[in-house]
């Protein structure tokens, strides 16, 4: 598609003192100018975060086709165009590195953000905790802290779904409980010996598990797996507010492209396992065999809302790597690369102890 020109799709946020840029700060929650030091603070009204019908959505045809356009952006303060997506959440200026927040990104999927959690954990506080990570393991190769450049570490508010329902389970199978018997046996030598030889009672079981599951959260980009933003949780999602442009003012952020209906498939997947645990633990005696479940949904609602995170990713060898901090809690994840040479040399260390016990037990 030809680009075609923006008619001001982006929104900038001017000091009211001095006119640069301001960002948000998660250090004190406003917006900051850090030319000026001016601070405005942002409302964080919870009206607009609502449940919504789940089975109403997904009647009306789920996910619509995502039309993106390409437009020309032309800067208010150096004067250069630069192109970008009509799906861009948040545009740097390519020439001058002015920020700004195409808000109509979001409007590009049928589903828009109700809600966020504004980012709590700044740009010091990720690095001094990446540094702390980086620089801890024996097994990580020397030159790590060289290839992860800190640099890489960038914050970025990712889309979720969360999904609420009712559930009502029957079930019913074999709790078994031991016991114990003595058995005659003759050992080695001929001589008759007793012992005492685990036994199972089989007892059918059945019975009801009703459980409402709130807010299972699923991750709406493909960026992550769904296992690495699990990662980091859990998110203290009571500290949501509506959704508002002004938190994305000098931040990074995505819009979803995992659906509503296929976010879905994976929360209840994440339901049924919990719901056949919690059913297995009723089965169970002291174990159980033979359980089945079956289980009714109702009353399912979902949100979209965004979250935010530290997202580290480098390259090792031909390998990528992750590294994550939750941008609300600073819980971490991450995986290093293992030295080669460090566990070669570890076995070595560890053969020649062992010759030498050999040799002094024997000498």
């Amino acid at each position: 598609m030809e680009p075609t020109t923006a008619t001001s799709p982006l929104l900038l946020f001017p000091c009211p003192g001095c006119n640069s840029q301001l960002y948000f700060s998660p250090k004190s929650q406003q917006l900051v100018c850090e030319h000026c030091g001016t601070k405005v603070a942002i409302d964080k009204s919870t009206d607009l975060i609502k449940e919504n019908n789940l089975r109403q959505q997904l009647n009306a045809g789920g996910d619509a086709s995502v039309t993106v356009e390409q437009l020309v952006y032309k800067c208010t303060r150096c004067g250069s165009q630069s192109a970008f997506t009509s799906e861009t959440p948040t545009f740097t200026c390519s020439f001058c590195n002015y920020e700004a927040v195409n808000p109509v990104a979001y409007k590009t999927r049928i589903i828009q953000p109700s809600g966020m959690v504004p980012f709590k954990v700044d740009k010091q506080q990720s690095l001094d905790i990446f540094k702390t990570w980086i620089g801890k393991g024996w097994w990580a190769p020397g030159d790590l802290k060289e290839i992860a450049r800190h640099d890489a570490l960038h914050g970025i508010y990712l889309p979720f779904w969360t999904y609420d329902a009712q559930t009502n389970s029957t079930w019913s199978g074999y709790g078994g409980r031991y016991y114990y018997e003595t058995e005659h046996y003759t050992d080695s030598n001929g001589n008759r010996q007793t012992r005492q030889v685990q036994r199972t009672e089989w007892i059918y079981r059945s019975g009801t598990h009703d459980h409402f599951f709130d807010d299972i959260l699923i991750g709406g980009a493909t960026e992550l797996s769904q296992n690495e933003y699990e990662s980091v949780f859990p998110y203290q999602l009571e500290e949501l507010v509506n959704f508002d442009a002004q938190y994305l003012s000098g931040w990074k952020a995505d819009v979803y492209d995992i659906a509503v209906n296929d976010g879905y498939d994976k929360a209840e997947a994440i339901m049924k396992d919990s719901i056949y645990e919690a059913c297995a633990s009723m089965c169970r005696i002291d174990t159980y065999k033979g359980l089945e479940v079956s289980t009714s949904y109702s009353n399912q609602t979902y949100k979209h809302i965004l979250l935010p995170l530290w997202l580290c990713t480098y390259a090792y060898k031909g390998k990528s790597y992750h590294f994550l901090v939750n941008g609300q809690t600073g819980k971490i994840h991450g995986k290093k690369p293992v030295s080669t040479t460090k566990v070669v040399l570890t076995i070595l260390a560890v053969i020649l102890v062992v010759i030498a016990f050999i040799a002094m037990t024997q000498g």
